[in-house]
């Protein structure tokens, strides 16, 4: 009887550290993104960074990028909505906002 009243509350908490997990994963994803588009920009110039998206692993309609330029630095800003991927977890969460930016010295070499 204990067992059949604890297991939708085991099987719960089993959903959400999975989900917590692709969470995490996406994340990591972000990070990764944002040093690329910030390398890539601050070593070819292009103005914002498109050259490595689409990111493997993050969906493009998903992502938001912007770059801005100060002095010798630029820093590149990522923004992207995390979907939550199980069924009984997307009736009552909504998609999380993950986000990372980065600084690097631009490093456009001259023609």
């Amino acid at each position: 009887m204990e067992l059949a009243l604890l297991l939708p509350l085991l099987f719960s908490l089993v959903l959400l550290v999975v989900q917590a997990g692709l969470v995490v994963r996406d994340q990591l994803l972000v990070v990764g993104a944002a040093r690329e588009v910030a390398r890539s920009t601050a070593i070819d110039g292009s103005a914002d960074g498109a050259a490595v998206l689409p990111y493997p692993g993050l969906k493009p309609e998903r992502l938001s990028v912007t770059v801005d330029r100060r002095g010798p630095y630029l820093t590149a800003r990522l923004r992207y909505r995390s979907e939550i991927v199980l069924p009984l977890l997307r009736a009552t969460l909504p998609d999380i906002e993950l986000a990372a930016e980065l600084t690097m010295r631009d490093e456009e070499v001259p023609p």
